[in-house]
């Protein structure tokens, strides 16, 4: 049974790699303007500085505090939250892009005038992905932080004849580090949304053109979060399992008895499957460019859908 599911987990990956990979539509008008390409430039080195700075910087992290710095479970509790970090350091660099964002140039500048709200940029299924690893991260370590024993870092549980006890488990000692980085990340995640829903309007460019552009940067934007969100999961995951396939506690055999050894299991393999699945999530999401909504979907502010400025 375990070597079927390595197989099936291996195929997925395969198979969600390679549908990441497919072509992809480009966004935009079919004959864009100057500043058109000058703020779809500036969104593609966003994006680039952006995931330079998360890649390297779980292990620039680990690697300085591998010394005397930290030691014991304080360093398990510090990588843990390094994802979290690393992805607080993606949104800076998108935050940081999203304020430098090309402004309108010339004597006489165009550009559409509406009020967009954060739904109205990010896709609703990134989104909910999103979300969906929040809420799902935030209920484990819920559970986890009720479950562990004295200290907060271990699961235990009195058989009749034994004492079982298992480390390191995602409990209040980790969930502590845990889940102030994840909070900094969402609240992270929704200012930097709000940034690109807000910033100006691509001067001389259709309304459908100018929400096709920021609707790829709130795609790019939630792949990189939800990326890290879903890797904290499922390290927490992984490790909350081990315990319990070694602890065997009577309270993880609700479903069916005698089954402790396989809910562990089974959520090993379900926390390799959330890494598989936010990485094709995230290489679909980045390469991906939204194509241009119909015009009629975007509603001008005002009476006046363009406003001329004087330079």
């Amino acid at each position: 049974m375990s070597n079927l599911l390595w197989f099936v987990l291996l195929a997925l990956l395969v198979a969600g790699l390679g549908w990441s990979l497919r072509p992809v539509r480009t966004a935009g008008p079919t004959t864009p303007s100057q500043a058109w390409l000058a703020a779809e430039a500036h969104a593609r080195r966003i994006t680039a500085a952006a995931w330079t700075a998360l890649v390297p910087l779980p292990m620039l992290l680990a690697a300085a505090m591998s010394g005397p710095v930290l030691s014991g479970p304080s360093r398990g509790a510090f990588v843990a939250a390094l994802p979290a970090i690393a992805g607080t350091a993606y949104l800076t660099v998108h935050a940081g892009g999203e304020l430098t964002w090309p402004r309108p140039a010339g004597a006489v500048r165009r550009a559409a005038l509406a009020r967009r709200r954060i739904r109205d940029v990010a896709p609703r299924a990134l989104t909910w992905v999103s979300v969906s690893w929040f809420a799902a991260l935030a209920l484990l370590l819920a559970v986890c932080g009720l479950a562990a024993g004295t200290g907060g870092r271990s699961l235990t549980y009195a058989h009749a004849d034994l004492v079982s006890t298992a480390s390191p488990f995602p409990g209040l000692y980790y969930g502590r580090t845990i889940a102030p980085a994840i909070a900094v990340l969402a609240l992270g995640c929704v200012g930097t949304l709000l940034l690109v829903a807000r910033r100006p309007a691509v001067s001389d460019t259709s309304p459908a053109d100018d929400v096709a552009l920021r609707r790829t940067s709130a795609s790019r934007i939630l792949a990189g979060v939800q990326l890290v969100t879903a890797w904290t999961l499922a390290g927490c995951l992984f490790f909350a399992a081990n315990a319990v396939a070694t602890v065997q506690p009577a309270w993880a055999d609700v479903v069916v008895p005698g089954s402790s050894q396989a809910v562990g299991t089974v959520a090993r393999f379900v926390s390799l499957a959330v890494v598989i699945a936010s990485v094709v999530i995230a290489v679909r999401a980045t390469r991906a460019a939204s194509a241009p909504v119909p015009a009629g979907a975007v509603e001008p502010a005002g009476p006046a859908e363009k406003a001329q400025v004087s330079a």
